[in-house]
């Protein structure tokens, strides 16, 4: 079974990339985020660990097993990467996370201020910033980020250290480590046969290769939920106080990327009180003075962070409450979670992923019907992310809605297919490997035809090229619809990389309360097909063309409907295909 060398390795290499994750965080908070110090800092946080009694006689070499799992994984990595993109196109929440890192980067706080955003805070105040998806106005005018700053100070280490690269290698590293946490742990109830089934299957599965080109937090959630919950297994089995810190450490930094951490860490909670048989026995074992100024020092920090990032914690609460209709009555509450329910099926089962959803339950049952409570843990602790199945409180259109089950539900479902076919064939063993091998070429399907999509993967040098029009003492406004896809806008890469006063436009009764005379020219990005809404305004005689543009974006044709036409519409998978915008660099006449 299991090999503890493995772990102990995996352990302190884990903790090593968890306690950057926290620094990076930390720094951002205080508003002194440096390369510098956070490195420093790194550095004495080795030392003092290298001190702990905690790691006495930890640090050993690992098995060969841990290093052929290591190169499968970097050769996973390297093919993912190769067919990834940066996503710092604004319009959607890849690209907020995305320019919110580069400009943490760049500032070395997460406030950011520059003229034309304060030409646009003077019309709309303070709240959420219409111009600037995913950015939020603080009361004095300045831009911060809508998303917590876990995944945001993450990313903004690797920019600062690879450039646009960093993005590509920060998603590599949370996968990296993903993999490693993910396997070892079937390692715990599986035997090698059956945990490199289950990683075969993970590693084909199209939901991990698709969100691995994308700047969103559930990748490093990813990493966080299964390296801690690896760490907390191990705490149970090993007794080790070090597995205990690991995994506390873990589920805390992943409070400040997944608020469902939190559910997560009260069932930690709970089954360690349960696993003591009283509170005495837990206050012994766990509520040491260590682990109690470890508790109070996240909480203090945890306080902080309402007063910091309070923008997307009014927002989250908000959306939370609406998205349960506690507003109204029961019978319609009822039928629009019965049509999620629904609709969350079909999208499953078009990707290949009902299956695992369908026979991991299954397991999770029969394991707990048998009363083999150490087997169903890991499924335990990670329930509450099921009630996505029933809201998953995002927008509808695939594969967009599947990050929802990104890090929790889709692993621990394929995790539980493995663990529960393998123990209940444990006499047939080929059909153990019949079903997983028929699992394995349904995976296929979906995986290979996108595996080679790389969404807008020849846009930013055509944006580059657009950019030199414009000097940083204009204002470019830019129409929603310039890229032909509302969801990648020129205004966020237009600012954040070539420091123009870029900013998302759609309403041109703004234009009227703008102090016009700070910028040198004013400048509009139109594609031909929505020309007519500026002529339409009042604009027709005001805009002089100066210059053709035409861009070629790559992207899935994702057809946006309403809830009605999601529930009552057939399940298809979204087509690739690359689209030629036309339009043209308007000149505003004074």
């Amino acid at each position: 079974m299991l090999t503890n060398k493995n772990t102990r390795f995996l352990t302190f290499f884990g903790l090593f990339w968890i306690t950057l994750g926290w620094l990076a965080l930390i720094t951002s908070f205080l508003g002194y985020f440096s390369l510098w110090l956070i490195g420093v800092l790194l550095i004495f946080s080795f030392l003092i660990f290298l001190r702990s009694p905690l790691t006495d006689n930890f640090l050993v070499k690992p098995t060969l097993e841990f290093w052929k799992i290591a190169l499968l994984a970097l050769l996973v990595i390297f093919i993912f990467s190769h067919y990834t993109t940066p996503t710092i196109f604004s319009g959607r929440d890849q690209g907020s996370l995305a320019n919110a890192a580069i400009t943490l980067a760049h500032n070395h706080h997460i406030q950011a201020s520059f003229p034309a955003e304060q030409e646009f805070f003077h019309i709309y105040g303070t709240g959420t910033a219409l111009n600037f998806p995913g950015f939020n106005y603080t009361s004095k005018g300045n831009l911060v980020p809508h998303f917590p700053l876990g995944y945001i100070s993450w990313l903004a280490f690797f920019y600062a250290l690879f450039g646009l690269t960093g993005f590509i290698i920060a998603n590599g590293v949370t996968f990296f480590l993903f993999i490693l946490s993910f396997y070892f742990l079937s390692r715990v109830y599986l035997k090698k046969p059956a945990s490199l089934m289950a990683l075969l299957l993970v590693l084909t599965s199209f939901i991990f290769s698709w969100f691995f080109k994308f700047t969103l937090g559930e990748n490093l959630a990813l990493a966080l939920v299964w390296f801690g919950l690896l760490q907390f297994i191990l705490f149970l089995k090993q007794k080790k106080q070090l597995h205990l810190l690991a995994s506390l450490l873990t589920f805390s930094l992943l409070v400040f990327v997944r608020l469902e951490a939190l559910a997560f860490g009260l069932i930690i909670l709970i089954i360690l009180w349960q696993h003591y048989h009283g509170w005495k026995q837990f206050q012994k074992n766990i509520l040491s003075r260590k682990f109690s100024w470890f508790f109070l020092a996240f909480l203090t920090f945890f306080s902080l962070s309402f007063w910091i990032n309070k923008a997307f914690y009014i927002t989250f609460a908000k959306g939370f409450l609406n998205s349960f209709h506690f507003s109204k009555n029961n019978s319609i509450a009822s039928h629009h979670f019965f049509n999620n329910f629904l609709y969350v099926g079909h999208v499953f089962s078009t990707y290949a992923l009902l299956s695992y959803l369908i026979l991991g339950f299954i397991g999770f049952l029969y394991f707990l019907s048998k009363k083999k409570f150490f087997l169903i843990l890991p499924y335990l602790v990670l329930l509450p992310t099921f009630i996505y199945i029933f809201n998953p409180s995002i927008s509808l259109d695939h594969p967009w809605m599947l990050r929802r089950y990104l890090f929790a539900v889709i692993p621990i479902s394929i995790f539980y297919t493995v663990l529960f076919l393998d123990i209940f064939f444990t006499k047939k063993k080929k059909y153990f490997y019949s079903l997983v091998a028929f699992l394995f070429l349904t995976n296929l399907i979906v995986f290979l035809p996108y595996l080679k999509v790389s969404p807008n993967k020849q846009l930013l040098p055509q944006i580059e090229k657009l950019s030199r029009n414009f000097t940083p003492k204009d204002l470019v406004l830019i129409d929603r619809k310039a890229t032909g896809d509302p969801w990648s806008s020129l205004a966020e890469p237009l600012h954040s990389l070539y420091g123009l006063q870029a900013v998302y436009f759609f309403n041109p009764q703004d234009l009227k309360k703008i102090d016009l005379t700070k910028f040198k020219q004013v400048y509009f990005i139109i594609p031909d097909n929505n020309i007519g809404f500026y002529r339409q305004n009042g604009f027709g005689d005001k805009l002089l063309p100066i210059k053709k543009y035409s861009l070629k974006v790559s992207s899935l044709d994702i057809l946006l409907q309403t809830k009605k036409e999601f529930y009552q519409n057939p399940v298809n998978l979204p087509v690739y295909q690359n689209n030629y915008i036309y339009g043209q660099v308007y000149l505003l006449i004074p």
